[in-house]
């Protein structure tokens, strides 16, 4: 008896902790209503997360992420930080941006929520120094829907995209060009994993820059290696893009770079783009990797048995 009430004591004094975590997460969140006339969401709540370490005596801008979560999230949790954006946000300066929008095909920003998602940001900005029209997206589910859709619908706002998951998107177009993204999905999530392969494909022959990564036997989830990769993928483009913050001494990216590594998705490794291993791949499956920690979170380095000869 006495065994079994000291587990019970442990695990309530565990999910106190718990409690104690998310209460003063959630009280650190801030939100903004927007009015909108769509019917399902004639008012918006918007959560937003300020970075630990925010000057707000600061002369630069702070990027902002837009996280959208799975069908009709309120968006409060994918603000505070769920999946680990939270402290990545802080180690990087980033404001978390969550939208709370509920069906009326909000994941179509011409039509009603990308008007509302604008005024949210333009709100925010009367608050902190953020940079309102450069932004990246992050989404998964019905939220990745959004994070591609929203790109293509600006594409001269938007720094870099993550889709994981998603089962509609926007059609490849040259307007793309210079707005890379990262597309993933879970080998067993059959319906969507097709339409993501899909898009790829009619991306790379449009030229576009699009990465792509499988996760074999995954069902209609997030893999935490998907959201590492995802996060790696992020601040890549994010420090590539630092003038866009005003930060003295930096410069526009006008480079169109350069692929270093090469992967093969079906095995998840990787080799130098110099490697006659590479041949061997497939087209369909080639994966074109610009960084060393690119490569890294996207799989494994292979062993090149071309290397000494």
């Amino acid at each position: 008896m006495y065994k079994w009430k000291n587990v019970l004591n442990k695990r309530l004094s565990l999910l106190f902790l718990c409690c104690m975590f998310f209460a003063f997460d959630v009280c650190a969140l801030r939100n903004i209503k927007i009015k909108t006339k769509s019917k399902e969401n004639r008012m918006v709540t918007v959560y937003y997360r300020v970075p630990r370490n925010y000057d707000k005596d600061a002369k630069w801008l702070y990027r902002v992420l837009v996280i959208f979560g799975g069908r009709n999230s309120s968006g409060r949790g994918e603000a505070a930080g769920m999946l680990g954006f939270d402290k990545w946000a802080d180690k990087n300066d980033i404001f978390l941006v969550s939208p709370g929008f509920k069906n009326d095909e909000y994941w179509y920003p011409d039509k009603w929520s990308g008007r509302t998602l604008q005024k949210a940001l333009k709100l925010i900005k009367k608050k902190y120094h953020i940079c309102a029209d450069r932004l990246l997206y992050y989404g998964w589910s019905g939220g990745s829907q959004c994070s591609n859709l929203f790109s293509a619908w600006s594409p001269q706002t938007t720094v870099a995209w993550v889709s994981h998951a998603c089962g509609v998107w926007h059609k490849p177009t040259l307007r793309m060009q210079r707005v890379p993204g990262l597309v993933t999905c879970g080998t067993a999530d059959t319906q969507r994993y097709i339409l993501s392969r899909r898009f790829v494909e009619t991306a790379r022959k449009k030229g576009l820059i699009v990465l792509w990564k499988s996760f074999p036997n995954t069902p209609h989830a997030v893999p935490p290696k998907s959201v590492e990769l995802a996060k790696a993928f992020l601040l890549h483009y994010h420090q590539l893009n630092l003038y866009d913050l005003k930060i003295p001494g930096t410069r526009p990216n006008l480079s169109q770079e350069k692929p270093k590594f090469v992967g093969d998705d079906l095995e998840s490794r990787y080799w130098p783009v110099s490697s006659p291993m590479i041949r061997k791949i497939s087209r369909e499956d080639r994966v074109y990797l610009y960084t060393k920690e690119l490569a890294q979170a996207w799989g494994n380095q292979a062993v090149d048995l071309y290397k000494d000869k």
